[in-house]
């Protein structure tokens, strides 16, 4: 076992389990509880640690789109000063730990390098196993804290819905549909590669997913829910299992199942049916709370500070009433109303650059050719070969771990928009973390260059002849020079325009 990557993955793993555990760290403990006096006190300090560490960690996995997390964060550190604020907000230092700790955790992963050409044999197996390993560890936590429920008496809900170590229904099943998408995603990929000695795994993911599972149905969350389906049919079309003839079945019978029970649940009805009414108010407050966001976002596009949208959208857009408080539900929304339309913009791009193009285990028709091509070429000598598989056999299990991570980042982007949750530290650090984990490797024409190279017939990573790595690099030459042209001419045409 390599040491130095395995402690990297412990404090990765055991960052994530303290943002998971906070809450009932500072309830039961008076150490932690003493420690967050003390960082509310500091108020600017430990801000400006966060921001140093984030650009550390920034600076070495930089790449074109790190920008619009810049842009960001500097239009949330100017909302501290809007209105009357004179101290950072909680959600501030919130949405900076996150977004630190998901660029540490790309960092101390090595996920960002793990296809360089450097002791190639023994730092390709040796990163894989660490981010499966971490990947294990964090479905575990999650599995671990789902059946595990305090009973406080501070806490604002107290119905039959669990909650988990948080007291709130709606993130305890946005972790739930994280953690079992991700359970899954492992699962298909244990599937589709050699297990050897890890004949266990796949029992241990299909008992850990299956009490996820039910803490996601006993959660209520219908955001959750909806999350959990749209991840796993993002897995499903990773792994071309996706046919529309089985889904659109299913979005039949959902919308049906809406129109029978719109309105029609009597107020004697069991709980669980009501949750099935959207014509009630906890689902029309949430609708009222969009139209009213988006006209706030109409009137001040430059945002009106931290903690003053719910504020506002009571005193001057006529919520419902006893709805004022679901305009926090809607992250996406909050981010409008609170950074403007510049911090808006900036979030939702970087997340779709993520996601920008299409999972590498989905290109087999592109694989297959290479293939054919491949067989007339000298064994190769680099970090990955063409049919996927590191030095000595090993199946390359990269691509479909960063799969598996981005669904479920892609689940609690679902519910960032019903349920809230990217200003809550738990939801948030798993957020986080699934993101830069999963995302993409390379700038903005990175996976542009890597399918044209593959369709050539050039190596997906690291070279193996000199024919192959000249012919790569004649691509990748070409491809830049047409950028090069592009730009040119635009700007040429932009300036006969300005004239």
């Amino acid at each position: 076992m390599n040491w130095p990557n395995g402690a990297q993955a412990t404090v990765v793993l055991l960052a994530a389990s303290f943002c998971l555990c906070e809450r009932a760290l500072s309830r039961h403990c008076e150490f932690f509880r003493g420690l967050e006096v003390a960082i509310a006190l500091l108020q600017w300090l430990p801000l400006a640690c966060l921001a140093v560490w984030y650009g550390t960690f920034m600076l070495r996995t930089w790449r074109l789109n790190c920008l619009l997390v810049i842009g960001l964060l500097l239009t949330a550190f100017r909302a501290c000063f809007a209105g009357d604020a004179v101290e950072p907000s909680t959600d501030f230092y919130i949405l900076l730990a996150g977004a630190t700790l998901g660029r540490g955790a790309k960092v101390l992963l090595n996920n960002e390098d793990s296809n360089q050409c450097n002791n190639c044999r023994e730092q390709t197996r040796a990163s894989q196993a660490d981010f499966r390993k971490f990947l294990i560890g964090l479905i575990g936590v999650l599995a671990l804290s789902s059946w595990w429920h305090w009973n406080d008496a501070d806490s604002f809900y107290r119905g039959p819905r669990w909650t988990g170590f948080w007291n709130d229904p709606n993130v305890y099943g946005m972790l739930m549909a994280a953690g079992l998408v991700l359970a899954i995603g492992l699962l298909a990929q244990s599937g589709r590669g050699k297990l050897g000695r890890r004949r266990f795994l796949p029992i241990l993911l299909v008992v850990l997913a299956g009490m996820m599972g039910l803490g996601l149905v006993c959660s209520y969350s219908r955001g959750a829910w909806l999350g959990t389906t749209v991840g796993l049919l993002y897995l499903a079309r990773a792994y071309r299992k996706f046919k529309w003839r089985y889904v659109l079945p299913g979005i039949a019978v959902l919308a049906a199942a809406a129109f029978f029970f719109w309105s029609a649940t009597p107020d004697n009805a069991p709980w669980y049916v009501k949750r099935m009414d959207f014509g009630r108010p906890s689902a029309q407050h949430r609708v009222a709370a969009w139209r009213g966001a988006l006209e706030m976002m109409r009137d001040h596009p430059f945002g009106v500070g931290w903690n003053r949208a719910e504020e506002i959208y009571r005193n001057n857009y006529s919520p419902p009433e006893d709805g004022g408080a679901a305009i926090t539900t809607n992250d996406y929304l909050m981010l409008g109303t609170q950074l403007g339309w510049p911090g808006l913009i900036c979030f939702s791009a970087y997340a779709a650059l993520c996601f920008r193009n299409r999972p590498h285990l989905v290109a087999t028709d592109m694989r297959r050719l290479h293939l054919k091509s491949a067989e007339s070429q000298p064994p190769h000598v680099g970090c990955y070969g063409s049919t996927g598989e590191t030095p000595g056999g090993t199946p390359d299990e990269t691509p479909a771990l960063r799969c598996a991570c981005r669904a479920g980042a892609l689940a609690m982007l679902v519910g960032f928009w019903f349920d809230g949750g990217l200003f809550t530290l738990p939801t948030a650090a798993v957020f986080w973390i699934l993101l830069e984990l999963g995302a993409v490797r390379g700038g903005v024409f990175t996976g542009v260059l890597h399918e044209v190279a593959l369709f050539a017939g050039a190596p997906s990573a690291g070279c193996a002849t000199a024919d192959q790595t000249k012919h790569a690099a004649g691509i990748e030459n070409g491809l830049a020079l047409a950028h090069i042209s592009l730009f040119r001419g635009l700007r040429e045409k932009l300036g006969r325009f300005c004239w």
